[in-house]
């Protein structure tokens, strides 16, 4: 495989997310389950330091999901967490933890893996619609840091259908 073993893992994360939300199925057991599949094809991704950081970012998006949707829906109004494609969904709430919780990846990186996340699950206008969003959200974060106003809500292209 060409992707990194952090991209990897957060493939895995967005399955576990993505099945819990669209089938009320325990995101845990099903993110354990996936890293149980891999193991054999791809022991890099089901090593302890990889998985566990998988497991880590799934806990957290779980934990905070209502800030994470708020967050959502305040970057982009017009479309509330509930209307979005699961998959946009997803995307959006684990990039967003990550912005908000784990300051070991910079800002442009975190936008840049949630887009390739959309590329590869979403449907066309995904990539745009979670770049749009999570430009939005990161510059409120950074706002509220440093004591600035936060910007408008973002222009952000139609999102997918929920068919996603």
């Amino acid at each position: 495989m060409t992707d990194n073993v952090m991209r990897r893992a957060r493939y895995l994360v967005l399955e576990a997310l993505y099945e819990a939300d669209a089938s009320d199925h325990d995101a845990e057991a099903s993110y354990n389950r996936r890293v149980e599949d891999v193991s054999e094809e791809d022991p890099e991704v089901a090593a302890a330091g990889p998985s566990g950081f998988g497991r880590g970012v799934l806990r957290g998006v779980l934990r905070r999901q209502a800030e994470l949707d708020r967050y959502i829906a305040e970057a982009a109004s017009r479309y509330p967490a509930e209307s979005l494609a699961v998959v946009d969904r997803n995307i959006l709430r684990l990039a967003i933890w990550e912005l908000l919780s784990d300051n070991s990846a910079p800002v442009a990186a975190v936008i840049n893996e949630a887009v390739e996340l959309a590329h590869r699950y979403g449907g066309e206008s995904s990539p745009a619609f979670v770049n749009g969003v999570l430009r939005t959200v990161s510059a409120r974060i950074k706002a509220t840091r440093t004591g600035e106003p936060p910007p408008p809500e973002a222009e952000t292209p139609n999102p997918t259908s929920q068919e996603n």
